[in-house]
C-alpha cells in the first residue's frame, strides 16, 4: 500500500494514534518573536509594531527570499514527519505563514498542535498586528500557506530558511547574537 503525506516522508518514525506532543522549550517564545521579526517579507501596516515583535521589511520580489521560501516549502514533508513523531531532542515545531492573506501581509509564527493531510492546527506564538487575533489563538493553516518552518534538535534550530537570508543582512553584532540563540 502506498503511503501519502507525512508518513511517506518518514515512515519509520510515524507512530499510530499519537498526537503531535510538543514540549515547550524556554526559548521557543523568544525564538518565535525573533522569527516574526526576521521572516516578514513585505511592508506591513503603517502603524507601529507591538513592542515585543520588531519587524524587518523585505521587498516581496526579493530573489534570495523567494528562493528561501521555495526551499522551505520543498522541505515540508520531511518537517511534518519530524513534527508528528519527534525524534530524541526535537522540540518547538513552528510554521510561518500569512495570518491575513486577503489583506496586508502579516507573516507570523504558530506552534504546531497537530497536522493531518494538508492541514495544520497551530497556536499563534507572536502578538499579531491584526487586532482580530491574539497571541495564543488556535489557527488552521494549509500547507500551501506555509512560507517557512523550524524546530530545535538538541538546542540547534533546524530549518529557518528565510531566517538564514535575513541574518546575512544584519549588522555583525546583531547577527552573532542571533546565531548564538539559534545554536548556529
Amino acid at each position: 500500500m502506498r503511503r501519502q503525506g507525512i508518513s511517506a516522508a518518514n515512515p519509520a518514525r510515524i507512530r499510530r494514534i499519537r498526537p503531535a506532543a510538543l514540549k515547550r522549550r524556554p526559548t521557543a517564545a523568544r525564538l518565535c518573536r525573533v522569527a516574526a521579526a526576521l521572516l516578514l517579507m513585505v511592508p506591513l501596516a503603517t502603524h507601529a509594531a507591538p513592542q515585543d515583535d520588531p519587524t524587518i521589511t523585505v521587498a516581496a520580489a526579493d530573489p534570495e527570499m523567494r528562493a528561501a521560501i521555495a526551499t522551505a516549502q520543498r522541505g515540508l514533508p520531511v518537517f511534518f514527519g519530524h513534527a508528528t513523531a519527534p525524534g530524541p531532542g526535537e522540540t518547538g515545531f513552528i510554521v510561518k505563514y500569512d495570518l491575513v492573506p486577503e489583506e496586508r501581509t502579516e507573516f507570523i509564527c504558530a506552534e504546531i498542535i497537530s497536522h493531518r493531510g494538508d492541514i495544520t492546527i497551530a497556536r499563534l506564538v507572536n502578538t499579531p498586528r491584526d487586532h482580530r487575533f491574539a497571541k495564543g489563538d488556535q489557527v488552521t493553516v494549509r500547507d500551501n500557506q506555509i512560507i517557512d518552518w523550524a524546530y530545535f534538535r538538541d538546542g540547534t534550530l533546524q530549518g529557518g530558511a528565510t531566517m538564514r537570508v535575513l541574518i546575512e543582512r544584519m549588522d555583525a553584532a546583531e547577527a552573532r547574537a542571533m546565531l548564538d540563540r539559534l545554536g548556529w
